[in-house]
């Protein structure tokens, strides 16, 4: 089970007020600070949806943009004001994750040294439906015989997020609702699992919650890698109802 994004020993979570970015020290367990980050989109998807001034577009490529500049306000005046939130992260050479976190200057990070080019979290956006014939599904998975293009698909085949334990998902719901759209994912996993070696029922989301007056949820999903030498990775998937 993936810890919820609010959940963690406090005491560990060492922010120095001596600069006015902040500086996260040494201690921390592994993934609390990913997890801090995604808890903090998680809370702000509401607000960006609802902004007046927010130019209404419905392009993956539009939306993801925007919510990575709303958050960059946003993360100035909240507690993450040591992070960057960047559009189009490179994976590779031939691949990009739709948005990634970044340290604002050098910094120690959970044990790790980083620098402003290094992300500390990479978040995949796709909407809900996805428009396009043949691309129901891509939310997890790209159509039989088409390249690599579903989201939870290219993080189990370490096209995005190789080097991470912990990603993030955001799935703009355009029509329908939350609850309608897990129900629908975890169809499409189960029908995989059993006409594909790839997945398996282990692929399902799972600890669904959901903010009603908000329309947004939350839920998680722990995936095995193709490869046999990358450990499993651990999505926390954000939806906001459009």
């Amino acid at each position: 089970m993936i810890p919820s994004p609010n959940s963690g020993n406090k005491d560990t979570e060492k922010v120095s007020s001596a600069s006015s970015q902040g500086r996260i020290t040494s201690g921390i367990a592994p993934g609390t600070t990913a997890l801090k980050v995604l808890s903090f989109i998680y809370k702000h998807l509401a607000q960006w949806r609802d902004e007046s001034d927010r130019p209404k577009v419905n392009r993956e490529r539009d939306l993801n943009s925007q919510l990575c500049k709303f958050l960059n306000v946003a993360a100035r005046k909240d507690d993450v004001p040591m992070f960057l939130f960047h559009h189009e992260e490179p994976q590779g050479v031939q691949h990009s994750a739709d948005m990634s976190a970044n340290p604002v200057e050098s910094n120690w990070i959970e044990g790790k040294q980083y620098t402003k080019y290094d992300a500390i979290l990479v978040v995949e956006g796709k909407r809900l439906p996805t428009p396009g014939s043949g691309r129901e599904r891509e939310y997890v998975t790209s159509a039989t015989g088409k390249a690599p293009g579903g989201g939870i698909q290219r993080f189990k085949r370490g096209l995005h997020g190789a080097a991470f334990a912990i990603a993030g998902m955001i799935a703009y719901i355009q029509e329908r609702t939350c609850g309608d759209w897990f129900a629908d994912v975890n169809n499409w996993i189960e029908e995989l699992a059993s006409s594909s070696d790839e997945w398996s029922q282990k692929d399902r989301l799972s600890n669904f919650s959901l903010s009603p007056q908000a329309r947004v949820s939350r839920c998680e999903s722990e995936h095995t890698r193709m490869s046999e030498t990358s450990a499993p990775i651990r999505l926390v998937h954000l939806w906001v109802e459009i």
